[in-house]
Formats: structure tokens, C-alpha cells, sequence
């Protein structure tokens, strides 16, 4: 059974217990999932030992629903899915707590938005290439 899987599997609190309806729980997980995006954030995060608490790993494990494409719509920063699933592993969680391994992630983040969309033409112009030379 995948974690994705799991997740549908543990039973969802109803308004009357959470206090806020669907929609509203729907946007406040969206919301927190997002911030996943940030590796200072997963740096605070660990700091404050949040990745020790058994309830807030299961709750990074049922939030892997929103990696299905039906959810997946709906993220704006798409790096946040990849560190939910890095956070995951516990390896990855206790390496977010040094300053030195956030910064390196941040800074491969950074490298890959500052050439993604360089990266993608030049592939998008080397595939137009090679059909013009199949044609």
C-alpha cells in the first residue's frame, strides 16, 4: 500500500471535531503544503521539533494526497510536493535541522528556477531539431 494510498485510508475528522468545514480544511492544508516549498521553513520546522512528533509525521504522511493530480491543480509552487515527499525519510528531516544543508538545498532550488526556463528551450529547440532531421 503506498502512502498515498494510507493517507485515504486514515479517517478524516468531520466540522463538528475540527471546528472548520471541508472547503476551509481543504484551503489550510493547501495552504500548509505550500509552505513545504520553503527550505527555511523545513529548517524552523526541525528546529522547533516538529519532525519528532509522531502526529505531525502522520500528518505529512496524509497529506500525500495532494501528490494525485486531482490536487496536485491546485499547488502554485510545485517544489513543495518534491520536500513532501523528501520529508518523508527521516534522514531528509534530520538533515533540514543544520543551517548548512538548508542553505545548500535553498540554493539548489534557486539554481534550478534561475535556469529551468533556459533549460527547457534549449531542450524544446534540440527536439525540433532532431524531428526537422527525422522529417
Amino acid at each position: 500500500m503506498s502512502a498515498v494510498e494510507a493517507s485515504d485510508a486514515i479517517r478524516r475528522a468531520d466540522e463538528k471535531h475540527t471546528g472548520c468545514s471541508d472547503r476551509e480544511r481543504y484551503l489550510l492544508e493547501l495552504e500548509f503544503v505550500q509552505c513545504l516549498a520553503n527550505p527555511h521553513y523545513l529548517n524552523w520546522l526541525a528546529q522547533h521539533q516538529y519532525f519528532d512528533e509522531t502526529a505531525f509525521i502522520n500528518y505529512l504522511a496524509y497529506l500525500q494526497y495532494w501528490q494525485r493530480p486531482e490536487h496536485a491543480c491546485h499547488i502554485s509552487y510545485p517544489h513543495c510536493l518534491f520536500f513532501l515527499e523528501m520529508l518523508q525519510s527521516k534522514q531528509f528531516r534530520t538533515a533540514m535541522a543544520r543551517a548548512d544543508v538548508t542553505e545548500m538545498v535553498h540554493s539548489q532550488q534557486f539554481f534550478f528556477w534561475q535556469h529551468y526556463r533556459q533549460n527547457r528551450f534549449k531542450a524544446s529547440v534540440k527536439d525540433s531539431l532532431a524531428d526537422m532531421e527525422q522529417s
